[in-house]
């Protein structure tokens, strides 16, 4: 169990779709993986979903999800690729699929339209949120999406809410209906954030704009890197009795010591914050010596169901 995360009132679940935000820097495409890992070494169909700006990938420009070496389906979607995708999905006959999507006609509708490469993005993991397999058994049961960072992710959130609103006719129209559906009744968000002033701040800031435009909220918050360092009651009291010479080795393990200690405030500080801001008691990943996606997952093991 990690430190400080037992008075949250329920345990998360892997299963369904989870959406990955949290601004540039923070360890959003980590703790991505590293979800998309648990869920897979627990059984579970997994499929990881990189957007954008999202870290490389095995499968970077495929168009279709590819297995990864920790079990989990993994794809790099790309606007025109999902557009082309939604196409072939629309029309189901080849030679007139890239009869269109060749087109010049294509391309600078594609490039022109405000909004349509979001729309089309959240389309395509909609669909494999839908998608079975012969036995009507879902393809996936567990889809984590390593969204691009905060600003862009608040964008792509908003697109099917503004193009309703804007065109609430119509075969786009039909998609957004579609998508604001599914994202309000299947889908949640979390946020990840690391103990540091502006990640916090923007994390905040990205909760209070996305239900001001879409309604959504955030169903989960992760607090990443936590160094989690903790002195014992008598030590923190020696601290502010205790002194030693100058360069002397006794006066190097205070300074360690009352460093440690206003590390651990500064953290507790943030976390405080980050709960009051969001509503939600995060959960806490501490700083590990590494970042591989197993390394997470290990990390991540108590505190999902």
């Amino acid at each position: 169990m990690i430190p400080g995360s037992s008075n949250r009132d329920t345990v998360p679940s892997l299963n369904g779709v989870l959406f990955v935000l949290g601004k540039g820097g923070v360890g959003k495409s980590v703790v991505a993986a590293g979800l998309a890992t648990l869920a897979a070494k627990r059984g579970r169909r997994t499929l990881l979903v990189r957007i954008g700006e999202s870290l490389e990938a095995e499968n970077a420009g495929s168009s279709s999800p590819a297995r990864t070496r920790q079990g989990f389906d993994e794809l790099d979607l790309e606007p025109r690729a999902a557009m082309d995708e939604y196409v072939q999905h629309v029309v189901r006959i080849r030679p007139l699929v890239e009869r269109i999507t060749r087109s010049e006609i294509y391309k600078k509708f594609f490039a022109a339209a405000p909004g349509l490469p979001e729309l089309v993005l959240l389309g395509r993991i909609r669909a494999y949120f839908n998608d079975v397999l012969r036995d009507a058994t879902p393809r996936y049961e567990t889809i984590i999406v390593d969204c691009p960072s905060s600003g862009h992710g608040l964008l792509m959130l908003e697109t099917p809410f503004a193009a309703f609103r804007a065109v609430p006719v119509g075969p786009f129209a039909r998609l957004a209906a579609q998508i604001i559906d599914w994202l309000e009744n299947s889908v949640r968000i979390a946020i990840v954030a690391a103990p540091e002033e502006m990640a916090v701040v923007e994390a905040v800031e990205f909760k209070e704009e996305l239900a001001e435009r879409t309604g959504l909220a955030p169903a989960l918050a992760i607090m990443n890197r936590m160094r989690l360092e903790t002195l014992s009651r008598d030590a923190r009291a020696a601290l502010t009795e205790v002194d030693a010479p100058s360069g002397s080795n006794d006066a190097l393990l205070l300074h360690a010591a009352r460093e440690s200690l206003r590390r651990s405030r500064l953290e507790a500080f943030h976390r405080r914050r980050l709960a009051r801001g969001l509503g939600l008691e995060p959960l806490l990943i501490a700083e590990l010596p590494n970042t591989r996606p197993t390394t997470l997952a290990d990390a991540l093991a108590e505190e999902f169901a």
